[in-house]
C-alpha cells in the first residue's frame, strides 16, 4: 500500500503529489470558494494516501490569504498538533496527525492539516438535518449522541481544551453508523485571535452548542426551533435535558461534567448497547480466529502436497508417509455421490479440517484414486505426518 498509487482526476487540477500524500481525491466541491459556515475561512478537503505508512488521510487546505503561509503559522499548527495529541486516538475525535505547507495545488503555498480517514463517514447535518424525511429523528437515537457528545466534552474539557465549530452539523461525523466523531479539531485554535475568553468560558459554549445541536435534530420536522415543539414530539425528561442546557443560570459556567451529570440513567443505556456490540463483534472475531486457523492449515497443504522438487522421493510411492496426504487431500476435496457426481459438500470439507487441526483420535478410511488401497488412519497421526513434512520442507528452505 505504500506504494500503491491511483492517478489523480486532474480535471480540477488536482497533482499527482501534495507533500508525501499521493492518490489524492477531493473529498468535497473544490470549486466552492465561499467560506464555511462554521469555521469562517475557506477550506479544500481531498483524501490522500501517505507514502510514508500507506494510510489514508483527509487533508485540509486553509485558504492562504486567510491563515497565511508562514513559518511562524505552521510552528503553531505543530503546537496544536502536539496538545490535541493526547486526545488523537479518542472514539469521539477525529485525529489531527500532521500540518505541512505545500505549493503543489494551485501554485500557491498554503498549510494543510492531516486528519484520519475514515470511509463512508457522512455527516450530522447531511444525514439528519438537511434531508428530505420529515419524520422526527427517534429519541433513542438523541440520546445516544448525547451521551456520546457528554463523553466527549468530559474527555477534551479534562485536558484543558475545547472544541468550538467542531461541535456544529457541518463538522460532526457519523462514522460505522452510531458513532459520532468531531472532525478539524485544533483549526479553531490557529484561526481564533480573540483571546478575550478564558478556556472555561470556551467550554461553557461547547456545552451550550451541544444543546444547539439537539435542539436543532429534535426540530428537523419544522420550520423554527423552540422548546415547545420538543414538547409535542418527545417526553418531558428529554425536553428538560434541553432546558437545562440551554438556560444556565448567569455567573455558572458549566463543562462536560455538567452535561455528563445531567444524562444520568441514559449513559448506563448506552453502555449496555455498547456491551452488546462488543459482544458482537468478538463473536465475529473467534470465526475470523477459526478461518485464519484453516487457512494456515490449507497452506500447509498446499505447499507439501505434490511438489515438483520432491516427485522422485520415495515418501510418496505407495508405503510412503506422503502419500497418506494425497489419499487425505482427495478424502477432503474430491468427494462424489453415489451417482458419480462431484460432491461439493462444504460442511464435510469444514469438519475433517477442524478435526484435523484438532488432531483427534477419530479415524478415517482413505482410498486410492483405484479403489485398490485403503488405510485406515487417525486425525492425529495425519496431524503428525503433516507436521513432520512441513519441518522437512522448512529445513530445506534454510
Amino acid at each position: 500500500l505504500i506504494f500503491a498509487h491511483v492517478q489523480s482526476k486532474n480535471q480540477f487540477g488536482i497533482p499527482d503529489y501534495i507533500h508525501v500524500y499521493h492518490s489524492l481525491l477531493p473529498l468535497e466541491d473544490i470549486t466552492r470558494m465561499r467560506p464555511s459556515t462554521a469555521l469562517q475561512i475557506s477550506t479544500k478537503v481531498f483524501k490522500g494516501v501517505s507514502s510514508t505508512d500507506g494510510y489514508p488521510y483527509a487533508l485540509w487546505r486553509l485558504n492562504e490569504t486567510q491563515v497565511a503561509p508562514t513559518r511562524e503559522t505552521f510552528q503553531e499548527a505543530k503546537e496544536v498538533i502536539k496538545k490535541w495529541s493526547v486526545v488523537a486516538n479518542y472514539p469521539h475525535i477525529v485525529g489531527l496527525r500532521d500540518a505541512f505547507l505545500s505549493n503543489e495545488y494551485g501554485g500557491q503555498p498554503a498549510l494543510y492539516m492531516a486528519y484520519d480517514f475514515h470511509p463512508k463517514a457522512a455527516t450530522i447535518e447531511k444525514v439528519y438535518i438537511r434531508t428530505s424525511s420529515r419524520q422526527p429523528i427517534p429519541e433513542d437515537v438523541l440520546w445516544s449522541f448525547a451521551v456520546q457528545l457528554a463523553n466527549l466534552l468530559v474527555v477534551v474539557h479534562s485536558h484543558n481544551l475545547s472544541l468550538g465549530p467542531s461541535l456544529t452539523p457541518s463538522k460532526l461525523l457519523i462514522t460505522n453508523k452510531i458513532r459520532v466523531r468531531a472532525n478539524v479539531v485544533g483549526i479553531y485554535n490557529l484561526i481564533q485571535k480573540d483571546e478575550r475568553q478564558s478556556v472555561q468560558e470556551q467550554q461553557a459554549e461547547d456545552v451550550w452548542r451541544v444543546g444547539q445541536l439537539l435542539l436543532l435534530m429534535a426540530c428537523r420536522t419544522g420550520n423554527s426551533t423552540s422548546l415547545e415543539m420538543v414538547n409535542r414530539n418527545y417526553t418531558k425528561q428529554f425536553s428538560q435535558l434541553l432546558q437545562n442546557i440551554l438556560t444556565i443560570q448567569k455567573g455558572i459556567l458549566p463543562n462536560g461534567s455538567y452535561l455528563a451529570h445531567l444524562l444520568g440513567q441514559h449513559a448506563f443505556t448506552e453502555l449496555s448497547k455498547v456491551n452488546m456490540l462488543n459482544d458482537m463483534l468478538y463473536e465475529n472475531l473467534y470465526k475470523e480466529l477459526q478461518n485464519g486457523r484453516l487457512l494456515k492449515l490449507l497452506v500447509k497443504l498446499g505447499m507439501i502436497n505434490e511438489r515438483p522438487d520432491d516427485s522422485t522421493s520415495m515418501q510418496w510411492a505407495d508405503s510412503g508417509d506422503k502419500y497418506l496426504m494425497q489419499l487425505f487431500r482427495d478424502f477432503v476435496f474430491h468427494q462424489k455421490t453415489p451417482e458419480g457426481k462431484p460432491n461439493l459438500d462444504f460442511g464435510h470439507v469444514l469438519e475433517s479440517l477442524n478435526k484435523l487441526d484438532s488432531g483427534i483420535n477419530e479415524s478415517m478410511m482413505l482410498s486410492s484414486r483405484d479403489e485398490k488401497s485403503v488405510l485406515v488412519v487417525s486425525y492425529a497421526d495425519m496431524k503428525q505426518a503433516i507436521r513432520s513434512a512441513y519441518d522437512q520442507l522448512y529445513k530445506k528452505s534454510l
